[in-house]
């Protein structure tokens, strides 16, 4: 099978901590299988089109671009090389990762008129509803910085930016008759647009080092990493700062390690995250949190087996990919109830849960977790469990050689 993805992530053997990274471990898995020859266009920081092969992964690199048309379209010479490139490898199947750029475009308005699988990842129509993670509006206005003011964005119009985007996506899974799902909220937003659509269910390879490392052990250590890709309210990292500063009063010791490309400094910084280190020092809890910047793999493993809980604080997830690895090594979580998080754990089994934005709730999570090694020991072993069966890199690769499979042969009737 010949097959084309279209995707936002540069195929890469660097793990920079960028966002994406289960791509390069499926690529890497059906080149592995022998039955795919594999090509990829994604987007990076390029003049022109670029070839960059990633092994035997034939790869083009587009120029990223904030200029769009009407049509949610960039330049025109943008996307006549894009067409041309496509017809040159002569796919049997196109991949679109995504509806949060325009790559679905392209097939939903038949520019691209092949037979086509739709990825669904981020959901932009849902985020747009939870954007400014429960803030009000005075706390919104402060976080308007000087990048701000220059860029012209704040949280307000990011939220509108979404809301805008999600009538392309829309359009975009009503253009699409096959669309692959990686959690059943996701499947259920997708067939309140398209009732039509034929659904498959798909699942993630993680990175290898959460495959070949060492499971979590019990330390009773008052330590919590936090990871939040984005510095977006939605994320919701001020929860977790806030039940932080509910925690430092029965564990004064008690450190929140978040990892992320954050702290950017002087004007670089977004507003946001001006806000938040303003309200820890606020909090009096400066001392409690530490900023690991971007991480690797590796780093992130070694971060997770020394920890004695992951918080994860969102508004909203299509899948968590960070929910996923955590389960892998078996750390326990504290996690918010929202999307796709609450497909991926069993509450009480796997994984603790709590409201998004409830703060008090997310520390009590935390505090029993801390303090009771045998629920801690549970949520581990029953973690691993289901990871270990989900995420098994043969059985991945071949529910998606099957799907491809499918979606060529059905494809090809219509």
């Amino acid at each position: 099978m010949k097959i084309l993805w279209l995707s936002n992530k540069v195929l890469s053997k660097k793990d920079n901590g960028s966002t994406g990274t289960w791509l390069d471990a499926m690529a890497q898995g059906l080149v592995d299988s022998d039955q795919v020859v594999l090509g990829n266009i994604s987007m990076g920081p390029v003049k022109k089109m670029t070839r960059q092969d990633y092994g035997p992964v034939s790869q083009w690199i587009v120029p990223s671009t904030r200029k769009f048309n009407h049509y949610g379209l960039p330049d025109a010479y943008i996307v006549e090389n894009i067409i041309k490139t496509i017809e040159e490898f002569s796919p049997d199947l196109v991949h679109v990762w995504g509806t949060e750029s325009y790559w679905g475009i392209l097939s939903a308005t038949k520019m691209i008129n092949l037979v086509t699988l739709l990825e669904m990842q981020g959901l932009k129509l849902a985020i747009s509803k939870v954007y400014s993670g429960g803030l009000s509006f005075s706390e919104q206005m402060a976080c308007v910085g000087f990048k701000e003011l220059v860029l012209q964005r704040c949280i307000w119009n990011s939220q509108k930016e979404c809301e805008r985007w999600g009538e392309q996506e829309r359009s975009i899974i009503l253009g699409h008759q096959f669309i692959t799902t990686q959690s059943r909220w996701m499947e259920s937003q997708v067939k309140a647009l398209n009732r039509n659509s034929r659904i498959f269910h798909t699942d993630r390879i993680l990175r290898e080092a959460f495959y070949n490392s060492q499971p979590w052990q019990y330390s009773g250590n008052p330590v919590i990493f936090c990871s939040a890709a984005y510095p977006s309210p939605f994320k919701g990292l001020h929860v977790a700062i806030r039940a932080t500063a509910i925690l430092k009063q029965r564990f004064p010791n008690v450190e929140l390690r978040i990892a992320g490309a954050h702290q950017n400094i002087g004007v670089r910084r977004d507003g946001y995250i001006a806000w938040i280190c303003n309200a820890i020092e606020q909090a009096g809890i400066g001392s409690n949190v530490l900023w690991l910047g971007a991480l690797s793999a590796d780093k992130i493993v070694a971060e997770l087996t020394k920890c004695s809980a992951i918080v994860i604080p969102t508004y909203i997830e299509s899948y968590c990919l960070a929910l996923a690895e955590a389960m892998m090594l078996g750390v326990p979580t504290v996690v918010s109830y929202t999307g796709g998080t609450s497909w991926l754990a069993t509450d009480e089994v796997s994984a603790l849960y709590f409201p998004p934005g409830d703060e008090a709730m997310c520390a009590f999570q935390l505090e029993r977790i801390l303090e009771d090694k045998e629920l801690s020991n549970c949520l581990s072993t029953a973690a691993r469990k289901f990871a270990k069966q989900r995420h098994n890199p043969n059985a991945v690769v071949m529910n998606q050689l099957k799907i491809y499979r499918q979606v060529i042969s059905e494809g090809a009737g219509c």
